[in-house]
């Protein structure tokens, strides 16, 4: 099992000397969303974290704070959830990945745990990977970080992202909230989004137990489900930045 550590509690000299024999970054990139009745609301962003420091444990290298503030998706009505301007979100994920790059790091990982995520990473770290092509730059979601070699599968807080999480982060999940009994309150200020606001395929009825949830019933989730996924994800991001810092 390597070393590795938190970008945020080691003091400069720690962090030179670090980066001089383990000059690996990764970035989780999450989001604070409703995740269903049974999840954390920042599911997305534990998750990143949770994977990055699977793979951590193979390669060594230093993690970053993860990334709350994200963009986009179809839960923007729901009760604690909290999108940000998209442009506010592309511009902190450059300008950050350009001043790693600038402190020496040469493999860096940015694994998104919020699904629209991906449309920002594709639109602006193309660029970036072409100003410095020495640099391994691995971006994307679960479903996405290992294009096609290999593909999860995802959704919202239903099957897959919960065997995720009782893979990941089994104490933070309650199985057990998955009950009706609910009501408007649900809601901020009690009111519900129109018709036409409502992302298709999202359950948008509160007294509902998969409230909050698109894709196959949580219910049927299975930590040895998740741990699959999980186990060839982490394996193939490991081999990728062995064999770059090996230059094979």
């Amino acid at each position: 099992m390597q070393f590795w550590k938190r970008y945020h509690e080691l003091r400069p000299d720690e962090l030179a000397e670090f980066i001089e024999s383990t000059p690996i970054a990764f970035w989780p990139l999450g989001l604070i969303e409703h995740h269903g009745w049974h999840l954390p609301v920042g599911y997305d962003g534990i998750k990143a974290e949770r994977i990055c420091i699977r793979i951590a444990e193979n390669t060594g290298g230093i993690i970053l704070p993860t990334m709350w503030w994200g963009a986009n998706g179809g839960h923007g009505d729901f009760l604690w959830t909290h999108y940000q301007p998209e442009e506010a979100t592309a511009s902190i994920l450059v300008n950050t990945t350009e001043q790693l790059i600038r402190f020496g790091f040469q493999a860096i990982v940015l694994l998104a745990g919020h699904y629209p995520w991906q449309g920002i990473l594709t639109k602006h770290i193309p660029p970036v990977q072409e100003n410095h092509p020495d640099i391994l730059i691995l971006w994307g979601t679960e479903m996405s970080i290992c294009r096609d070699d290999i593909k999860l599968r995802g959704d919202h807080a239903a099957r897959e992202e919960t065997s995720y999480g009782l893979s990941l982060f089994p104490e933070l999940i309650d199985m057990n909230a998955l009950h009706p009994g609910r009501d408007a309150s649900a809601w901020p200020k009690g009111d519900a989004p129109p018709l036409e606001k409502r992302h298709a395929g999202v359950c948008f009825d509160p007294n509902h137990p998969l409230f909050g949830q698109m894709g196959e019933d949580a219910r049927t989730a299975s930590v040895e489900r998740g741990e699959e996924g999980i186990a060839r994800l982490v394996s193939h991001l490991t081999e990728t930045i062995d064999r770059h810092l090996d230059g094979s």
